[in-house]
């Protein structure tokens, strides 16, 4: 006679299963706690901060310009991550100035240090005729959308 078997007398799942399974989920879990860690999980852009400690109306070869001296940005920043707001064309990207003809349109920049990074006494040129009539502008970091700093050019 076959004896009648109850739940009570199965084996759970075989060890090479169990094991398999266990791996896999402390592989997940690893990768989820990588991508959180890492930023990788959206958009963790900080905006670094800074300011524009002084603003000169200069002329550079017959065109009027805002000099405007900046201090270190913190962190790190790229000016190739930075754009100027405020202007009558909207937001700009920044051009290195090398010397010769400043063109409307543009907004240039020094680079004392030649390391393509924002440091004490780096400066931006901004043509008079660029800036709005509000005469406010704003340094903005473009991973992240925000505003560095924003400079009233009608009190310089």
């Amino acid at each position: 006679m076959m004896r009648k078997r109850h739940w009570r007398d199965r084996k759970g799942v075989s060890p090479v299963i169990a094991t398999i399974l266990m791996v896999a989920i402390t592989v997940v879990l690893a990768a989820v706690l990588y991508v959180m860690v890492m930023g990788l999980g959206g958009d963790t852009a900080v905006t670094p901060t800074g300011q524009v400690t002084n603003v000169e109306e200069i002329t550079i070869e017959d065109v009027e310009v805002y000099k405007l001296t900046l201090s270190v940005f913190s962190p790190s920043t790229k000016f190739s991550n930075l754009n100027v707001g405020g202007l009558v064309d909207g937001p700009l990207a920044l051009t290195e100035y090398k010397g010769g003809r400043l063109v409307a349109g543009t907004v240039y920049f020094v680079d004392n240090t030649g390391d393509g990074t924002v440091s004490q006494g780096d400066y931006l040129y901004i043509l008079k005729r660029d800036v709005g009539d509000d005469k406010v502008v704003s340094i903005l970091y473009m991973p992240s959308g925000g505003v560095i700093v924003e400079k009233d050019l009608s009190s310089s």
